[in-house]
């Protein structure tokens, strides 16, 4: 359990951890609409093109675990303004790059420092505010990161047309400023046994090394997997090598602490029930453009889209509320059960943007009472001494989730295609987030 914060919550700490949120969280998607203008500008074929995407997610998945832990050494200040101070370094290199190779490989240092900043995040959060606050704090922090990966391609858009591509990365330099400014009045520079910025060991080195080839081959070969049945023998090589780097991972020493937090019952349920929701909705943002593609235009796509992550965010803040009152457990219980009547709906109704509307807004419904109170339950229940690994546990799936969704998706619709073969996906979802989520006796 974390120790409960001394005096009144700190909000203004939240605000700090927030602005943190949103630059990690738009950045995911600010750039895609971009990469055609960045490709021909640059002299970059598409195939070069699109390594500034998987550039710069690739390290928030690969780093989010070793970041949790050497966070554990840290100290708060410290490790966030190097995380916050690292990604706008990142960012303004990126907006001078003169080759491809030199914006992928500044992509990369920003993608690290971005894992970094989302380890760092819920921690400080549930340090920050009193325990009878953490859930309504952590569904406000929490609400950004679909709300940002939504307005993304939209900013990305008009950033691009109106004052060229590099300006995608300039906007992060002054919510950085700010951020930074902000950090040392409501963020404490030190916790018991956790002081400046630690040196990785030799041996965490090696850990973050075996974890980083088998997560980054794990999701490569989901991307492949996504291509069709022809990219399936490239897949399976991935895997088998996705399998034997995490396998040796597992059987160094020190992954023994991180290990022992996934056999307690309420943080594996929880990191489950988080998968699923979220490879739910990456599942439903693949499925909808190409559902609605032959009828209705992108802007109509868009606004359909908007919906479930409308939905998310008129939802979270009164859900971190009922958490707060009534306990996490039910109210994502409640959560899953939204989520599956909604995909139930998706199953029942016509590829038409009205009609998919209603099921759309009951799953962002579904999700916006899930995201803070389960990532609230899962922090609960780690122990203080472990905060930064189990946030960098959150992260991790977290965001291989959002890889994960749209792979099986693409998987589904190159072999079925329609709108039910795509809604059945979500239920099976569904139905694993809900059994996750109900009342195991030993995961109370």
């Amino acid at each position: 359990m974390t120790a409960p914060v001394a005096g009144r919550s700190r909000w203004g700490a939240v605000t700090v951890v927030a602005l943190g949120i949103v630059l990690t969280a738009l950045d995911m998607t600010i750039v895609a609409v971009a990469l055609p203008t960045i490709g021909a500008d640059l002299g970059a074929p598409p195939s070069t093109a699109q390594w500034v995407l998987l550039g710069y997610s690739l390290p928030l998945v690969a780093l989010s675990l070793p970041a949790g832990r050497w966070l554990d050494r840290a100290g708060p200040l410290p490790a966030f303004r190097l995380a916050v101070g690292g990604f706008g370094v990142a960012s303004a290199l990126l907006t001078v790059a003169p080759t491809i190779e030199v914006l992928v490989t500044a992509r990369v240092l920003q993608g690290a420092f971005g894992a970094l900043v989302s380890v760092v995040g819920l921690p400080l959060v549930a340090d920050a505010v009193r325990p009878e606050h953490r859930a309504r704090a952590m569904s406000l922090v929490l609400t950004l990161i679909p709300l940002s990966g939504v307005a993304g391609p939209a900013l990305g858009g008009v950033l691009t047309d109106v004052a060229g591509w590099r300006t995608i990365f300039l906007v992060n330099l002054p919510v950085v400023a700010v951020a930074l400014a902000l950090s040392g009045r409501t963020i404490p520079a030190r916790r018991p046994g956790r002081a400046g910025l630690p040196r990785p060991d030799r041996a965490a080195v090696v850990d973050a090394v075996l974890l980083g080839v088998g997560v980054t081959a794990l999701v490569l070969a989901l991307d492949l997997l996504g291509a069709g049945p022809r990219a399936a023998g490239g897949a399976a090589l991935l895997a088998c090598a996705a399998a034997a780097a995490i396998g040796a991972w597992a059987r160094r020493p020190g992954t023994r602490p991180v290990l022992a937090l996934l056999r307690l019952p309420r943080i594996a349920l929880g990191l489950v029930a988080l998968l699923a929701t979220v490879a739910g909705v990456g599942a439903v943002n693949f499925l909808v453009p190409y559902v609605l593609a032959a009828a209705v235009d992108a802007t109509t796509i868009g606004l359909v889209l908007l919906v479930l992550s409308a939905a998310m965010a008129l939802t979270s803040p009164p859900a971190g509320l009922l958490a707060d009152r009534y306990g996490t457990a039910p109210v994502v219980l409640a959560g899953t059960i939204a989520v599956l009547a909604g995909a139930g709906w998706l199953l029942a109704v016509p590829a038409e943007p009205l009609a998919l509307a209603g099921p759309l807004v009951l799953v962002g419904i579904g999700n916006g009472l899930i995201a803070g109170p389960n990532a609230t339950r899962i922090l609960d229940a780690t122990p203080a001494a472990q905060m930064g690994a189990g946030s960098g546990l959150q992260s991790l799936v977290r965001t291989f989730g959002f890889t994960l969704g749209p792979a099986l998706a693409a998987l589904v619709w190159t072999t079925g295609g329609g709108l039910r073969p795509g809604a059945l996906l979500l239920v099976v979802l569904a139905v694993v987030g809900l059994v996750a989520a109900a009342p195991w006796p030993r995961a109370r």
